[in-house]
């Protein structure tokens, strides 16, 4: 008689096939072989992932789109979708628009062209609604093909073809449109994904090697702003109006200088010197007035010591704190014996300017091509780039060389191996003659080669050239540029500027930039209120922070203060090129691509200073270039080289950071793959959604204090390309309002033809045990509202097969038509289109423990399955013979409830299934309608052969 065995929990995920034998593993009886579809649950079910809610195609599909979000705040957080050179800003599942414009009138024509007075570019986006009669319009998304100042030309975003409203309503009144809002910026498509970012309220600093730092400033949902950083305090030093007067000028020289400072402490760079002599003694002063600074609470004042002669005083002689005061003048006093009543404190210094990322002089100019250049031609000037402001120009010059040399006269006199020098103005060309012939009773040149080209740095490009002491003469048609030496290098250059040469058909060339110290960092982070950037790309180990609470203000002291700005390094014995950086109670972890690092000031939650940080070697497992993600006290992290994705945590016995890798168990997940994108969904499933690079979604449940750590795949009609997360408010199917983790993506499609890719955002798995709440199908819509038989809205669909759900009741797959639309049979108030995608689970290799049964032959009669909030499952020996699960089916009566099934089934599921002795002992369940499932657990029953009776 069949024995039931119970697997309760697919925690542990599907199971990487080099470890189908280890049944020793307690790990091994909460294992699936396949997840396809379905993501492990924290609580130890599996459960087919949620579908996906169309949002809007990208504004640049043809080109690599990247996900960033950003928390303005624990209630509003945006999607910024990154593409080529642009942003775009989603909120809560909808495009970011400006202040609508009001329709005026609408024409049935192809091309459909509204009346609208508007400023618009062709190319921009817009989204129209609340339009009379010619309702088609309404809730759609165009791209503006055309355009006056009083008309808009209207066509379709996804081919970019003319939308045609001949067939459309009659338009009557009213209407508005809104351009999606659109900001542009300097990252290209393929840098995106070097690009990395941190935030501080609502500002978000943004890093990459080859672009200058800048920040994304929120200002209001439709109003950002994104700039270049400028390094340095916030707040000027005092200059209008700087004056000093002394009442008794004498034979010796005091020097003061003065800096504001604002409400949160931050102090500027000094003022410009102030110099004057003074005859020290009782009731002389010095006084120092200014202008008030804008945004200044008060000014520190600084003093050098008091000269005995009236020479100068040196301008790099050290200034001493004397006083702070809220005024805008400070009055300096001697005693009689010449000692002044405020003694400098030369222990505290003002500010002294450094901006460690500051432009640089350009390294070399690349020449890629020659050109073509002849005596008809001037000769070539080049061009550079200028600098930023306060950089100085490079300049450079151009050196010819003679591109081919043709013999005119072949001259007398000449012998074979011999050298002969041609002339051509000031240029010169080497030539050794290889043969001769006679002329004229002398010896000609029949052949030669080149042994020196001319070189030629300016004048007139000479045509010919002659032997004048033989007479053999040649002409050159052509020259090319041979290089071109830097006669200035310039300064202040943060990225490579253009180089044009000039010349009808001239030369080409790139340049190469020394930034000023080490170049622009590549990676972010904030750390005890300072602003922390690292890796450079000539300082791939270095790392600067801020001065606390001013982020961009690198500015030191000397002597060194406590809250100087910080320059560091990691030392070791290996390059140690900085990926990352986590700010942890215990210190600021980087992850770099050879080990984790430590860096506090010398003890956990101790304060760094200039002469307090230390840098300290945790575990020594490399991190790849995606961030990690923190999730409690855990950070997880691609591993460097990509084949594993590790923990690290804080261990209280070693007393270090260490981990594990959490991928071992699922490794034919990642080998031969990358990771290229990830985010962190805590609520409500704990689950990490990661992007590998072939397109296919991997998912982890992560909970470390339970020891879940399991993972599945995903795919979908398409690839995946990027994901990231935010908060949002989602009103559940109850009416409950509550805050979750809304996960959006980057899908690319082939839509009827045309490859696209689609914003989308992954819909919530709450159904209130009703299937019509129900969203299993991919860039789907909804619909809720009065009964309708045609839905309408799929444009982003048109030509695809579609399902869903209508009322509960699944859609027969059908292509959705030109307009848009499909038919659904009956009538229905709430329906759900998109794209099928199926879900498959395959049992791991039965085993109940030792005696073992692994290698002998098993019978599975029957499964049973326990089930919550489901619907349509089929199960079978293997999925070429699945047979649907009668239990739960609509309408059927349940085998093991003896009721009517109404709606979603939580409860157990008993289905026969292939009676065939195999010695794998392995079944399959699959979900290939659009429907929920989630399998709590499974109850095989087995006969188990090849035993003595």
């Amino acid at each position: 008689m069949a024995q039931p065995v119970f697997q309760h929990a697919f925690h542990a995920g599907e199971w990487s096939p080099n470890l189908y034998a280890r049944v020793d593993l307690a790990k091994y009886r909460a294992g699936a072989a396949l997840l396809e579809n379905f993501f492990v649950d924290y609580r130890g079910g599996a459960s087919s992932r949620p579908g996906t809610q169309y949002v809007l195609q990208a504004f640049k599909p043809a080109t690599p789109v990247r996900l960033i979000p950003f928390v303005a705040s624990s209630t509003v957080q945006y999607i910024l979708e990154f593409g080529d050179h642009y942003i775009r800003f989603f909120f809560q599942g909808g495009p970011i628009l400006e202040a609508p414009l009001a329709i005026t009138g609408a024409t049935n024509a192809n091309p459909a062209v509204l009346t609208i007075t508007n400023t618009y570019s062709v190319g921009d986006w817009i989204y129209v609604t609340n339009v009379g009669g010619m309702t088609q319009l309404n809730g759609q998304y165009f791209q503006v093909l055309a355009r006056t100042g009083t008309t808009v030309t209207l066509g379709n975003i996804l081919t970019g073809t003319n939308i045609d409203s001949t067939t459309y309503g009659t338009y009557t009144s009213g209407g508005s449109s809104g351009r999606v809002y659109t900001l542009a910026t300097p990252y290209a498509a393929n840098d995106l994904a070097l690009l990395k970012f941190v935030q501080t309220v609502n500002k978000m600093v943004l890093c990459h090697g080859s672009y200058p730092v800048a920040d994304l400033t929120l200002i209001t949902a439709n109003n950002w702003v994104l700039a270049n950083v400028v390094f340095g305090p916030t707040i000027n030093p005092p200059s209008a109006g700087l004056t000093i007067v002394s009442n008794s000028p004498g034979s010796s020289n005091v020097n003061y200088i003065v800096t504001s400072v604002d409400g949160s402490g931050q102090e500027s760079i000094p003022s410009a010197v102030q110099a004057t002599s003074i005859n020290p003694g009782s009731g002389v002063t010095v006084t120092i007035s200014w202008t008030a600074v804008v945004g200044a609470v008060s000014y520190n004042v600084y003093r050098t010591t008091i000269t005995a002669t009236s020479a100068a005083i040196p301008s790099n002689v050290a200034f001493g704190f004397i006083g702070n005061c809220q005024g805008t003048s400070f009055i300096d006093t001697w005693y009689s014996n010449a000692s002044p009543v405020i003694g400098a404190d030369f222990s505290q210094s003002a500010p002294q300017f450094d901006n460690p990322f500051g432009g640089g002089p350009v390294n070399s100019l690349n020449l890629t091509t020659g050109g073509v250049y002849t005596s008809a031609d001037s000769f070539p000037v080049v061009t550079i780039g200028p600098p930023p402001a306060g950089g100085t120009q490079m300049t450079a010059t151009a050196v010819l060389t003679d591109s081919n040399l043709v013999i005119v006269t072949t001259g007398f006199g000449y012998i074979v191996g011999e050298q002969v020098a041609l002339f051509g103005g000031s240029a010169i060309i080497m030539i050794q003659v290889d043969s001769t012939l006679g002329v004229g009773g002398g010896n000609g040149i029949s052949t030669y080669h080149i042994v020196s080209h001319a070189t030629l740095t300016s004048g007139p490009i000479p045509s010919s050239f002659a032997d004048p002491a033989s007479g053999a003469t040649f002409t050159v048609t052509s020259w090319a540029v041979k290089s071109l030496p830097v006669t200035n290098a310039g300064s202040g250059y943060t990225s490579p500027p253009t180089v044009t040469v000039s010349g009808a058909n001239p030369a080409t060339a790139t340049s190469t930039v020394i930034s000023g110290n080490s170049g622009a960092p590549s990676v972010p982070a904030f750390y005890q209120e300072r602003l922390v950037l690292a890796a450079p790309y000539q300082g791939p180990q270095e790392f600067f922070m801020s001065r606390p609470g001013s982020p961009y203000d690198f500015d030191i002291s000397f002597p060194s203060q406590d809250d100087d700005a910080i320059t560091g390094s990691i030392v070791s014995s290996t390059l140690n090129s900085i990926k990352s950086m986590i700010p942890m109670p215990t210190g600021l972890i980087i992850l770099s691509d050879r080990q984790a690092w430590l860096v506090n000031g010398g003890g956990n939650q101790a304060p760094v200073t200039p002469t307090s940080i230390q840098a300290n070697s945790q575990a020594y497992n490399g991190a790849s270039d995606v961030p990690p993600i923190v999730a409690n006290s855990n950070i997880l992290y691609v591993q460097n080289k990509n084949a594993a994705v590790r923990d690290l945590t804080f261990n209280f016995y070693t007393q270090i950071f260490t981990g594990t890798d959490i991928s071992v168990l699922s490794s034919h997940l990642f080998y031969g793959f990358t990771i290229k994108e990830w985010s962190w969904a805590e609520e409500p499933y704990k689950t990490v959604w990661a992007i590998r690079n072939d397109g296919v979604m991997l998912s982890l449940a992560f909970m470390k204090e339970q020891e879940v750590v399991g993972w599945s795949h995903h795919d979908t009609q398409g690839l995946f390309k990027s994901t990231a997360s935010v908060v949002e408010p989602v009103t559940l199917s109850n009416g409950t309002v509550a805050p979750l983790d809304a996960v959006y993506f980057v899908v690319q499609r082939t839509i009827n033809g045309t490859i696209t890719q689609y914003i989308e955002r992954m819909a919530e798995r709450f159904f209130n045990g009703q299937a019509k709440n129900a969203w299993c199908v991919d860039a789907a819509l909804k619909y809720s509202g009065a009964p309708l038989t045609t839905f309408s809205g799929l444009t982003h669909l048109v030509g695809m097969t579609v399902t869903g759900l209508a009322d509960g009741a699944v859609i027969s797959p059908q292509t959705v038509s030109a307009a848009g639309t499909i038919t659904l049979a009956t009538a229905a108030s709430l329906v759900t289109i998109g794209l099928a995608y199926t879900c498959n689970l395959q049992t791991l290799r039965l085993d109940t423990g030792d005696p073992t049964i692994q290698g002998k032959r098993k019978k599975i009669p029957a499964v049973t399955v326990r089930v919550q909030d489901t619907l349509g499952l089929s199960i079978g020996g293997d999925f070429t013979t699945l047979v649907p699960m009668k239990d739960l089916v609509v309408n059927n009566v349940g085998s093991m409830s003896n009721h009517v099934v109404m709606d979603l089934v939580t409860d157990d599921a008993r289905t026969l299934v292939d009676p065939r002795w195999k010695v794998q002992g392995q079944y399959c369940i699959q979900q290939a309608l659009p429907l929920p499932a989630t399998i709590l657990g499974v109850i095989p029953e087995i006969d188990v052969g090849d035993t003595p009776k």
